[in-house]
């Protein structure tokens, strides 16, 4: 929604989200950082990775690496990926500046309308450059339906 805030709070695909994060690195904007709650900010066990316009240094967050400058992260994050998984965990511009480089993406559907939605993830079934590679069962999640779906770049199958 417009305050940075996540529109369903789904614990199993949090649960996954770390699953999936830990110990590699997440690359994120300065309000989705602002959203997380204090005691997870930065995500533990994780390298943190902050693209903000105002960042003066590296390390002007305690705990994270700031870029102000996109093609700066773009090149850091590119060096480490030879070492580290690279999540990028938004908000919607960061997504729309990273998508050129997804090699895969993992998009939770929810079941669910909510007329505060304000922001969004770029629609890969839209996009001719990506395809579904696998669909994950059905679940449950916190009252609401999900699927999870893992899309990939058609050159990167």
């Amino acid at each position: 929604n417009g305050n940075g805030q996540l529109l369903f709070h789904l614990k199993k695909d949090m649960a996954f989200f770390k699953e999936k994060t830990l110990h590699n690195i997440v690359v994120m904007g300065f309000s989705t950082y602002l959203s997380l709650p204090e005691k997870f900010r930065p995500l533990p066990d994780r390298i943190n990775i902050i693209l903000w316009d105002k960042a003066t240094s590296l390390d002007c967050l305690p705990g994270c690496i700031t870029f102000s400058d996109f093609n700066a992260c773009l090149n850091f994050v590119q060096i480490l990926r030879k070492e580290f998984e690279i999540y990028v965990s938004g908000g919607m511009s960061i997504y729309k500046l990273f998508k050129p480089y997804y090699d895969q993406v993992f998009v939770t559907k929810v079941e669910a309308e909510d007329s505060d939605a304000c922001a969004f993830f770029p629609n890969l079934d839209e996009d001719e450059n990506f395809e579904v590679a696998a669909i994950f069962p059905q679940q449950e999640d916190n009252g609401y339906k999900t699927m999870l779906y893992r899309y990939v770049r058609k050159e990167n199958k």
